[in-house]
């Protein structure tokens, strides 16, 4: 069963075995810590320096922003996995 990495409209980034309603999906891997390896190289850290973020969400002035930030990590991240699967 593959792994999921999710943001929500905030552009925190979660994992799970599934998708939250309120979320829209990162990326899929059957290795979580490879997953998470992968989506924490491409993601800022928050002040805390434990939450994720999806660099360009938090300072998007519209949703077209936030959705253009969701597909560059996407793309960033598929190229990533498809590296590390070679």
């Amino acid at each position: 069963m593959p792994f999921i990495a999710y943001a929500d409209r905030g552009g925190i980034i979660g994992f799970g075995i599934r998708c939250p309603p309120s979320a829209l999906p990162i990326a899929r891997h059957l290795n979580i810590d490879r997953l998470k390896t992968v989506v924490s190289a491409v993601a800022r850290h928050a002040y805390d320096n434990q939450t994720l973020l999806v660099p360009g969400i938090p300072e998007a002035v519209d949703g077209d922003d936030a959705l253009d930030a969701m597909f560059s990590i996407t793309s960033a991240i598929a190229v990533r996995l498809k590296e590390h699967a070679s």
